[in-house]
């Protein structure tokens, strides 16, 4: 409660304590005459505001008394970090996260034989565990209720990844291993209960942040002025170059001072970036010319919101760019190009984007997947028909994107999305080296994509356009008040 009415409370009761004292000798030496209802309302009042007081004394030794717990907890918890730190190996991250975490006593725990590894290739859980006393049974019992209970996986385990696998003072073998899948969580296997193994979910923060760049060369160098960590420069290069302003700006032809502001959430876990949690809203300055992004959910069905400029038209254009992100166009489309494989001059209408193989290949708008197969001279492909006047064909996939077609069910009849991922970059069928061959149709014609005037997406709803006017007057007012550094 505010310490000022705490005070004014406490001095009416003082007040009408010395008030109630009065009346009692005006009673004892006069006697009742009249003013009963001023002599018991008097009464009354002194009695509510003392139980007030005696309330508030209570309350305030009760905050008193949990702001010392949660101190003297705090202070616990200082003591057992520093304890654990001049006890455990200081290489040993994982093990100290996960004693941390779940409040286990370090001198339980055997730290000189506690020990982490990266999973090695062809290595998997029993390879890992049997050297220590886990036989085959356990292993099987494990795997068995993981299955069953949908926690995880272990034939998930893949090469790279991180372990550590804990003691205790009473045991010859582990009493719990920590599988790191990702950033944001872990795997907890207790080997003593089974049924207690969980996914751990770290603790994270979310930091709204406001940045602005200048262009001088590109555009790491604009975000890289500001942002010292890379993972957090390349994930809004993604989020600005192909999320946000992929079809409005062409980002290998960027001029010095060319401007950009960009309000969003960082996602960081352990202090360490993880990820952009939403974009609230961006403005690119490109030859002078302003290009605002608010995103906007128009469509409920979409499972993400999708990014309009200030007049309500869609950022989004029918189709991307390309079907992948790519180092170069090794072969644009042409009526007569000698074949690096066979030597022959024929047409080749189709634009081929030199990539890392295993690259993911995106379907550049939705439509349906007409074919998902394989042909001698296509390699791994698949085909999709957009509506009656477009389809495109992605060529030379991975052979492992058979394996990713039947996860997903693509096959034909499948709808898909625009950016949705429909297999790999490889060099299947007739190819030199790893690419996709993107094909373009219109009205049952191959042409050049590159050369089409092609159809934008929908502008914002009528239904919608109040709700959207509101927010992107909002968002504009906070990107025109960021400022430029010098």
């Amino acid at each position: 409660m505010n310490p000022i009415i705490i005070l004014i409370i406490k001095i009416f009761a003082i007040l009408s304590i010395v008030n109630l004292c009065l009346i009692i000798l005006k009673i004892i030496f006069s006697g009742f005459k009249k003013n009963y209802t001023y002599i018991f309302s008097s009464i009354i009042i002194s009695f509510f505001l003392i139980f007030c007081v005696q309330k508030i004394k209570k309350t305030s030794i009760k905050t008193e008394q949990k702001e010392l717990s949660n101190l003297n907890e705090k202070s616990e918890q200082i003591e057992s970090i520093e304890k654990l730190e001049k006890k455990l190996n200081s290489k040993l991250i994982l093990t100290k996260e996960v004693i941390n975490n779940n409040k286990i006593n370090l001198d339980s725990i055997n730290t000189d034989k506690c020990f982490e590894g990266l999973v090695k290739k062809n290595e998997n859980i029993t390879s890992i565990l049997s050297p220590h006393n886990i036989n085959n049974s356990d292993i099987f019992k494990l795997d068995s209720y993981l299955k069953k209970s949908k926690i995880f996986n272990l034939n998930k385990i893949k090469e790279g990844d991180k372990y550590a696998v804990i003691f205790s003072e009473k045991k010859d073998k582990p009493i719990l291993m920590a599988y790191n899948i990702n950033n944001e969580s872990y795997l907890l296997i207790d080997f003593n209960d089974f049924t207690k193994t969980k996914l751990q979910k770290r603790s994270y923060e979310i930091i709204n942040k406001s940045l602005s760049g200048v262009i001088r060369e590109h555009l790491w160098q604009a975000i890289g002025d500001n942002i010292e960590e890379i993972n957090e420069i390349d994930a809004l290069i993604v989020a600005i170059a192909q999320k946000i302003f992929p079809w409005t700006i062409d980002f290998y032809r960027l001029n010095p001072n060319d401007k950009f502001k960009i309000i969003y959430d960082a996602k960081y876990i352990n202090n360490e970036f993880i990820k952009i949690n939403k974009v609230y809203a961006a403005v690119f300055q490109h030859n002078n010319e302003k290009y605002y992004a608010i995103p906007f959910k128009d469509d409920t069905s979409l499972s993400s919101v999708e990014y309009f400029d200030e007049k309500g038209k869609n950022l989004r254009n029918f189709f991307l760019r390309a079907p992948v992100e790519f180092k170069r166009i090794s072969s644009r489309y042409s009526k007569s190009r000698r074949h690096p494989v066979t030597g022959r001059v024929k047409a080749h209408k189709g634009t081929d984007f030199a990539a890392e193989s295993g690259s993911p290949i995106v379907s550049t708008a939705d439509g349906i997947v007409t074919a998902a197969k394989y042909k001698k001279y296509n390699g791994y492909y698949v085909k999709i028909k957009h509506n009656n006047t477009y389809e495109t064909q992605y060529l030379h996939m991975q052979k492992k994107s058979v394996n990713y077609w039947k996860k997903k069910g693509i096959k034909p009849g499948k709808k898909i999305k625009q950016g949705e991922i429909i297999g790999f970059v490889g060099q299947t069928g007739l190819a030199t080296g790893p690419h996709v061959c993107y094909r373009f149709w219109k009205n049952g014609k191959q042409v050049d994509p590159f050369k089409q005037n092609l159809p934008p997406s929908k502008p914002i709803s009528s239904k919608n356009k109040k709700s959207f006017e509101i927010k992107k007057d909002l968002w504009i007012a906070k990107l025109d008040s960021i400022t430029f550094k010098n």
